[in-house]
């Protein structure tokens, strides 16, 4: 059996249900935008997922709730590329994680994909029978009707959720009307969510970079919300504003580039990470240096917009301010993953670089058109392009053995 086409609104739920009750065993191609997902069927029952998205990998979700630490993830996602195993087989056999723990987020993160594909609104499909290979693998039983009808009931609510979040590009902040933390009474993923609330990041960013799936952001958004805690902000756009000298888009996105970089290595370096930022400047080109002499990443956005316009104030002659920090900027990250790549080695620095590149996705993508917008997008592809080719990184390598290993 061969289905293929495209899909609006719940047909997909209804491609589900279909392969569900003709009892088919074969995988199930779900394609949208920047997405893939791919859904294995044994006997009309869901088995296994995989899918494009981050928050949706096995060792990403144990890490996020603390069963294994980042050095314990990266040095068994080594050891799986090299022997060509399962990560979750390697977790087990050194004895960081139960045979039970491994099959609970197996599990976690078939419905994490599941739950995602139904959120879709449209995308393109393909279904084929096919023989799968599932010796070695450890497997789910799901039922597509069940996860239906929940993911129906959470489209349902979250459509209420939306009433009050319109765009998923907006932008909130801290309202300010609580006086102290001990006021506010949060559990461990509201906190991590409201610490991403900066009155920088979209919503969508925040989903992101939080690791949770988008319901669950917007239902702490609502919450957040109702009790005062957070207020909308402003969209900021890297548009050509009459003021030249407003840096404070280009700003905002060079601050969630390196965002990517400070969260890849702040498990490795510890406090090195702090030091490091700060000693990249001495390789900047001279007349970069003022600019970024009160710079640095983890200072509060509003202190380092203010640092780099009295800077910028400062210097004659400048033609395009706007194009001069950009190309600082620009220059500052090169610097840094230089230096990262001869601290950590290539494998660390590929993960962040496919972080930039997700980073540069979505600025591309949502940011109102601009002739800034293309220029931080095209000159870091640069530097992203000449970095792979530089430390011989191959571009998403690897990402397609554990989808053709189910099938014999």
């Amino acid at each position: 059996m061969n289905l293929q086409g495209d899909f609006e609104g719940l047909t997909l739920a209804s491609i589900l249900q279909l392969l569900c009750n003709d009892q088919k065993t074969g995988v199930l191609t779900v394609s949208g935008d920047d997405q893939q997902s791919r859904v294995f069927f044994e006997q009309g029952t869901i088995i296994y997922a995989s899918a494009s998205l981050k928050e949706a990998r096995l060792g990403f979700l144990m890490r996020n709730d603390g069963v294994i630490s980042a050095q314990q993830l990266q040095k068994c996602l080594a050891v799986a590329k090299a022997e060509k195993k399962h990560l979750g087989k390697i977790l087990v056999d050194k004895g960081y994680i139960a045979l039970d723990t491994l099959k609970k987020y197996n599990t976690k993160q078939v419905e994490a994909i599941l739950y995602n594909l139904l959120f879709w609104k449209k995308g393109r499909f393909e279904y084929k029978d096919a023989k799968l290979n599932l010796k070695g693998m450890i497997i789910t039983q799901l039922n597509p009707m069940k996860l239906i009808l929940e993911a129906s009931r959470r489209i349902d609510e979250l459509s209420v959720l939306k009433e009050l979040i319109p765009s998923d590009k907006l932008v909130f902040k801290m309202s300010g009307k609580v006086q102290s933390k001990d006021e506010i009474k949060l559990n461990a993923n509201e906190w991590r969510v409201l610490s991403l609330i900066d009155g920088t990041r979209t919503v969508r960013q925040v989903i992101n970079e939080s690791s949770y799936d988008e319901f669950a952001v917007y239902k702490i958004f609502f919450s957040v919300i109702s009790s005062g805690l957070i207020e909308q902000k402003e969209e900021v756009h890297l548009d050509d504003p009459a003021d030249g000298n407003d840096f404070s888009a280009i700003l905002t996105v060079y601050n969630d580039i390196l965002a990517v970089i400070k969260n890849n290595i702040s498990d490795e370096l510890g406090d090195r990470s702090y030091s490091l930022f700060e000693e990249i400047k001495t390789g900047l080109s001279i007349e970069f240096h003022p600019v970024f002499k009160e710079y640095h990443p983890e200072n509060h956005k509003n202190s380092n917009l203010q640092a780099i316009n009295l800077a910028v104030e400062q210097i004659d002659f400048l033609e395009d301010p706007r194009e001069f920090l950009i190309n600082g900027f620009t220059e500052y990250c090169a610097l840094v993953l230089h230096q990262v790549a001869d601290i950590l080695g290539a494998n660390p620095l590929s993960s962040i670089l496919s972080d930039i590149e997700k980073v540069l996705g979505y600025v591309k993508k949502y940011q109102a058109g601009s002739k800034e917008k293309s220029k931080i997008v095209n000159d870091m592809k640069i530097i992203i392009s000449k970095i792979y080719s530089e430390y011989k990184i191959e571009k998403n390598k690897g990402r397609k053995g554990g989808i053709f290993s189910f099938f014999s």
